[in-house]
C-alpha cells in the first residue's frame, strides 16, 4: 500500500474532517510502514480546482481531499 491509499482510507473510515495529526496517528497504528511526511502528502492530495498545489505529481485518482483550514482536510463530497 502507497501513502495516498492508506490516507484515503483513513478518510473513508473516519468519515469526518481530520488534521494532519490525526491522520498521521492512525496509519501509524494501522499499518507497520513508516511513511516520511504525512503533511506534504495531504496536501499534494487536494485537486488544482480546490486550491491544490500545482507542481503536486500525486496522480489525479488521488487527489480526493479538500483543505478546509490549515492542517485539517476532509473527503471531497
Amino acid at each position: 500500500m502507497v501513502l495516498h491509499e492508506a490516507i484515503l482510507k483513513c478518510f473513508m473510515d473516519k468519515q469526518k474532517p481530520m488534521t494532519i495529526q490525526e491522520v498521521d496517528i492512525y496509519i501509524s497504528r494501522q499499518y507497520k510502514q513508516k511513511w516520511k511526511d504525512v503533511g506534504t502528502t495531504l496536501a499534494d492530495m487536494v485537486p488544482i480546482s480546490y486550491g491544490g498545489n500545482t507542481t503536486s505529481t500525486v496522480p489525479d485518482e488521488y487527489r480526493k481531499l479538500k483543505r478546509l483550514t490549515r492542517g485539517t482536510y476532509t473527503l471531497i463530497e
